[in-house]
């Protein structure tokens, strides 16, 4: 992968090389990121003076696709991951003008006006894991980051298909707010993990050493999180 740097905001981008292309093309997805498609002739700096260009573009379209997940028809009888476990859903509609999602007594409330469609629902209950990620996370990334004495620059959450957490060159760390759907320790795991690559950019053997020092079981924790990724 490769990046720049555009304001505060650091934009991965690969590249694929064909020489039948006569013009070279960017192109954003869920699954795959930034693409770009290039023929030889286009030099490597003319490829990221282009992806600077076109780094407004980008971030929105980032944004649009990591803006809601689709959870399917949502309804009491309906479950949801939360902290490891799957809970209940009950829907209650009545008369009011938002929607409001609560998780209350190991199951989730959500009211609804009486007239409500799919993606609304689906924005609201992304924006409960999210502001439960904020809540969480933000107290975990400060209390590894004083024991590892690891400090990132920023902390942001923004839903993706492909990773739980990551930390950019600037020592800025991402986290997925679906990390919600985890157990705790799994989550406190991912917290380690990316406090991790502000010292070890890579995963060489001294980036998991570090992450042994401070959770010995961590290949057991890769197992489950690969093992619930199968689950969500």
């Amino acid at each position: 992968m490769i990046n720049v740097e555009y304001g505060t905001r650091t934009i991965l981008f690969e590249v694929q090389r064909n020489n039948s292309l006569k013009h070279t093309y960017i192109t954003a997805e869920r699954d795959k990121g930034i693409l770009v498609k290039a023929p030889d002739s286009v030099s490597n700096e003319e490829i990221n003076k282009l992806v600077k260009c076109k780094a407004s573009w980008i971030a929105k379209k980032l944004e649009a696709l990591g803006e809601s997940i689709d959870y399917g028809e949502i309804m009491t009888g309906s479950r949801f991951f939360y902290l490891g476990k799957s809970y209940y859903v009950e829907l209650i509609k009545e008369e009011r003008d938002y929607i409001e999602v609560d998780f209350i007594h190991s199951k989730f409330k959500i009211k609804t006006p009486f007239k409500v469609n799919q993606l609304d629902l689906n924005e609201a209950i992304d924006q409960f894991y999210k502001q439960k990620a904020q809540e969480k996370i933000t107290k975990l990334v400060k209390k590894w980051s004083n024991i590892m004495k690891l400090f990132p620059e920023y902390i942001g959450f923004r839903l993706s298909d492909t990773k739980w957490g990551s930390c950019s060159p600037r020592n800025r760390l991402t986290f997925n707010p679906e990390l919600m759907k985890l157990s705790s320790s799994l989550i406190e795991y991912t917290v380690i993990h990316e406090l991790a690559h502000i010292a070890y950019k890579n995963h060489s053997k001294e980036f998991w050493a570090l992450i042994k020092k401070f959770m010995g079981d961590y290949r057991n924790k890769e197992e489950q999180l690969k093992a619930f990724e199968k689950k969500i």
